[in-house]
């Protein structure tokens, strides 16, 4: 896109490998995308998915994901932390709904796929996907409109990068940590790749 509203940033991996529980968390959300079982998926994704670290929104904050923080401070942790919407149904008959979630990024993926009649529209198509640590108990708050808290993180999961909506700022007290959110759910930024940097890894 020529007028991105975020842009992908270095680090840069890309010879990235995701381990066994990534993998089936990718395989997991485009089986529900696709409607194909998990098993079908999982044996055509590539083993190879080269990773992002960072991400800046225009107009907005960056986000650091926790695989681009390098001593761990607290303040890269907290660039970490986002606003993200996932669709979601309770069983397969239902219609899909959007719901708010928050949780910290780990790492941006780019899924590579092969071409495959299973995979139908995402065949020879790249995807980016987002991998995410949710905050527990907060599935379905909007924390710019309500008080919304936490104490601890939940499983990983994959998701299309185009669900994550801002960076979100966090408040501990005593163990209880409170989400600050100010961005009222109007933003919805996309992702593109930071064509810039690849081409200066690749000359590498």
């Amino acid at each position: 896109m020529l007028d991105p509203q975020a842009v992908l940033r270095l680090p840069y991996r890309r010879d990235h490998i995701p381990d066994e529980h990534i993998r089936i968390q990718v395989a997991s959300y485009f089986a529900a995308v696709l409607g194909k079982t998990r098993r079908e998926v999982l044996a055509l994704l590539p083993q190879v998915m080269p990773s992002f670290g960072k991400l800046r929104i225009v107009d907005g904050d960056s986000i650091r994901s926790t695989s681009a923080c390098g001593d761990g401070s607290g303040a890269e942790r907290n660039m970490s932390f986002i606003r993200y919407e996932i669709q979601t149904r309770r069983i397969v008959s239902d219609p899909w709904v959007s719901q708010i979630s928050y949780g910290r990024l780990e790492r941006v993926l780019v899924c590579i796929f092969p071409k495959s009649k299973v995979l139908g529209p995402v065949s020879t198509k790249t995807r980016l996907l987002a991998v995410i640590t949710p905050c527990t108990n907060t599935q379905g708050k909007d924390a710019s409109i309500e008080i919304t808290t936490y104490r601890g993180m939940g499983t990983s999961i994959v998701t299309d990068l185009q669900s994550i909506v801002a960076v979100v700022g966090r408040v501990e007290s005593r163990g209880l940590w409170t989400v600050i959110d100010r961005t009222g759910g109007l933003i919805h930024p996309e992702f593109v790749s930071d064509d810039e940097g690849l081409e200066q890894i690749d000359d590498e």
